[in-house]
């Protein structure tokens, strides 16, 4: 190959990237009305529940952050672990 193939071809796939990518944008981006509804802060209370599976089920943000208030993460982000002795 010569030199200008391989900048015929080059410049053909950068073109073929930039026309995909500008036609399937449309179907990525973030619709506005989303955009302005993240940006702007919302009441907890009218938050959805939150399903934290199926041990407990859907919990009100409310009782989330009430949990978050009573015991809140340690300091240096390292959880002491209570060893139990399972001997005999």
């Amino acid at each position: 190959m010569n030199k200008a193939q391989i900048m015929l071809y080059c410049s053909a796939c950068l073109l073929l990237f930039l026309g995909g990518a500008a036609v399937l944008f449309p179907y990525a981006a973030v619709p506005r009305h989303t955009l302005e509804m993240a940006k702007t802060p919302q009441p907890m209370e009218d938050l959805p529940d939150v399903d934290l599976g199926p041990d407990f089920g859907p919990v009100p943000v409310t009782e989330l952050v009430g949990y978050y208030l009573d015991h809140p993460p340690p300091k240096n982000g390292v959880l002491k672990r209570e060893e139990k002795f399972g001997g005999c």
